[in-house]
């Protein structure tokens, strides 16, 4: 499966290698097309998704242990499985976005509300918060608990996209179907990889730049990449316990560290406050967010961000599906839906209102023009003139750089280990696969977008990514569907059981 894996990657990857301008115009226009026909699709998902998740954690559903030994103890601590799954979600991009993301909103703005006014930092903060929250984690659980469910419940020890679509396929997914289910996971994650770096790498180099007064390059570029590549292929290799964990709990304490630090030595009472409100503005339009299509005014706004967004979630939910699953041995379902949907909407919410409520009072006060400089600049160099405008800048920004490579190195490091585990022919419960497996993926997952940035075409990379949400998008109502006929399968077959027993 490697060696076909990496041919049908080069074959796709080609073409926007040889061609980038053409290549990149097909992929917009068809990325276009694709989120104003189906954005009705995309929008239902979560909805769904949530609907599902609820049901499950508020039934004797969320009971169920996953795991083969009913009375053996998680794996991991509560804690340590929080930092991994919050990790692996979020890589550089929530720093970013964080920071910048009112900004963007603030000039273009949803409902018809008048741009450039202080109603606008309410409004664009609440949407950074919806974008990054239960909406978003909602996609990543589907695939977890639907994978998690067949390979602890289930015993069915192949970790295998198509497997927890046999529910909803039956035997379709033995044949070109199922091929093809299998193959979008790989362009997803190698999508996932190709979005982190598009992300991260401008953000790491700009603050490197800073420090060191020079200007960013693509030397630089290629540099951070090498040694992003290096920490987590030493990590990789020494495994999931000393390598992910360990390089998990390093970035949470950093990237915390960042946050905390802005929040005491900024304004906080306007942190909070603006946060309270973005909060309840959030809570109060979720609904309306959610099912926005804005089919008479046609501004285009649900289109370019919110179903963009869950387009770029679903890329990377079986990803997220597969490494959640690796490491939820021994917890229930209801701990892997309230886990992932609590914890991580609060981890997201603590960075956009401490970050991004900091960014809003440098531009409320004119201390500095944010929503100027992310629509000429971008995010990346605005976040580094937040970031400057800080006591200890020239050391804040060393932090920043540091923790933009460790958060990179450790999506790639869960990257390359779930696809080491998606081609081990079979693993037993807390089996680690190959090491050499686990490096050769590594050597892959930093080679396509490598290449990719020389010749300028990671853009496209990151878009044609999205574009595997369309059928992704399907795979996950089918794990759904798959998941629910398991559970009542087997409930009634528990039931049975129980009655010939008496």
């Amino acid at each position: 499966m490697q060696i076909f894996s990496i041919l049908i990657v080069i074959a796709v990857a080609l073409p926007l290698i040889l061609l980038p301008e053409e290549g990149k115009g097909f992929i917009d226009s068809l990325f276009k097309s694709m989120t104003h026909t189906f954005d009705f699709a995309f929008l239902s998902l979560p909805l769904a998704a949530m609907g599902f998740l609820i049901y499950l954690a508020c039934t004797r559903y969320g009971d169920i242990k996953l795991s083969a030994d009913q009375a053996a103890p998680a794996e991991f601590s509560r804690s340590s499985w929080i930092m991994m799954v919050f990790l692996a979600g979020i890589a550089t991009g929530l720093m970013l976005w964080a920071g910048t993301e009112w900004a963007y909103h603030y000039a273009w703005t949803p409902f018809g509300i008048e741009p450039k006014t202080t109603e606008m930092y309410v409004v664009g903060q609440a949407y950074g918060l919806f974008h990054w929250g239960p909406s978003a984690w909602a996609i990543y659980c589907v695939p977890a608990i639907a994978m998690s469910y067949i390979y602890y419940v289930r015993k069915k020890h192949i970790y295998n996209l198509s497997e927890s679509c046999r529910g909803a396929l039956g035997g379709l997914v033995d044949g070109p179907v199922g091929t093809f289910i299998n193959y979008m996971f790989l362009f997803g994650i190698l999508g996932a990889a190709a979005t982190s770096l598009g992300l991260g790498t401008p953000m790491i180099g700009m603050a490197v730049a800073s420090v060191l007064g020079i200007e960013p390059s693509l030397t630089m570029d290629i540099s951070i990449i090498l040694a992003c590549t290096a920490v987590f292929t030493i990590s990789s290799g020494l495994g999931l316990a000393k390598g992910i964990k360990r390089l998990s709990i390093f970035s949470t304490v950093v990237t915390v560290a960042i946050v905390l630090y802005i929040l005491m030595v900024g304004p906080s009472k306007f942190i909070i406050g603006l946060g309270f409100d973005s909060v309840g503005y959030a809570v109060e339009n979720f609904i309306k967010m959610s099912t926005w299509t804005d089919s008479v005014g046609q501004s285009g706004f649900p289109q370019a961000w919110t179903v963009f967004y869950w387009a770029w979630w679903i890329a990377y939910a079986p990803f997220m599906g597969m490494f959640v699953t690796r490491i939820s041995q021994g917890r229930t379902i209801r701990e892997v839906i309230l886990g992932m949907l609590v914890f991580g909407t609060a981890g997201t919410a603590m960075f956009y209102i401490v970050v991004g409520g900091y960014g809003i009072d440098l531009q409320m006060t004119e201390t500095l023009a944010v929503s100027e400089i992310v629509n000429s600049k971008g995010g990346a160099a605005a976040i580094v003139e937040i970031f400057k405008t800080l006591p200890g800048a020239t050391l804040l920004l060393i932090a920043l750089a540091v923790s933009g490579i460790v958060l990179l190195a450790t999506t790639f490091d869960s990257a390359a280990y779930v696809l080491a585990c998606a081609t081990s022919s079979e693993l037993g419960e807390g089996q680690e696969p190959e090491k050499a497996n686990r490096l050769f993926w590594c050597f892959v997952i930093t080679i396509l977008p490598l290449a990719l940035l020389f010749v300028g075409g990671l853009k496209s990379m990151q878009t044609a990514s999205v574009i595997v949400a369309l059928p992704l998008l399907l795979i996950l109502f089918c794990m759904m569907i798959t998941t629910m006929r398991y559970m009542m399968e087997d409930r009634a077959a528990e039931a049975t059981r129980i009655g010939r027993s008496h």
